[in-house]
């Protein structure tokens, strides 16, 4: 898979309308919104090009305006699962903005995608200059996290798996 292979459109903005049906956008003031469309860009991508790659460090958030991208992520035997199909009006990598962590999976493109990037540096202006805005924008992510956190927890019952890894902080780094 080829990795890296986008063009970054001149001044093509994200519809304001669009990005506030996004739920991680959703309440933020339409001048907010303004300003992360001028401080975004939008980006067409080919079909089988990688987006991000499982480990590296994020940067940006992503959010799908046309095509589909497919989410993958290596199990513990080395295989590679597909987690999701992304499709217009899902986003990516708003995650990282939460856990400062590297990237937990591939994304690459199905189909030709126009995707809106914003990165993560634009998004902590907003926390230097918006505090309140700010905090409401990380519990719109908060949200989204746990709504997906709530589907993973009923597919995995559904499929009569113990998630104990989930729940337990066994092993992990402690808290300072």
């Amino acid at each position: 898979m080829a990795t890296r292979v986008w063009s970054v459109v001149g001044r093509e903005d994200v519809d304001r309308e669009f990005l506030a049906r996004i739920p991680i956008f959703a309440g933020l003031p339409p001048e907010l919104l303004d300003r992360f469309i001028q401080a975004g860009s939008v980006m067409h991508v080919p079909a089988g090009s990688q987006l991000i790659g499982e480990g590296e460090p994020a940067k940006s958030v992503f959010v799908v305006c046309e095509g589909e991208l497919e989410i993958r992520k290596r199990g513990a035997n080395g295989s590679d699962i597909r987690l999701a199909v992304l499709r217009a009006g899902d986003c990516v990598g708003e995650m990282s903005l939460i856990d400062i962590q590297p990237r937990s999976a591939t994304v690459s493109t199905l189909t030709p995608a126009r995707l809106f990037r914003l990165d993560h540096s634009e998004i902590g202006k907003l926390h230097r200059s918006h505090a309140e805005v700010y905090t409401f924008l990380v519990m719109n992510i908060a949200r989204e996290i746990s709504r997906r956190l709530r589907r993973a927890d009923q597919v995995l019952a559904n499929l009569g798996v113990v998630s104990q890894e989930m729940w337990s902080s066994e092993g992990e780094e402690s808290w300072p």
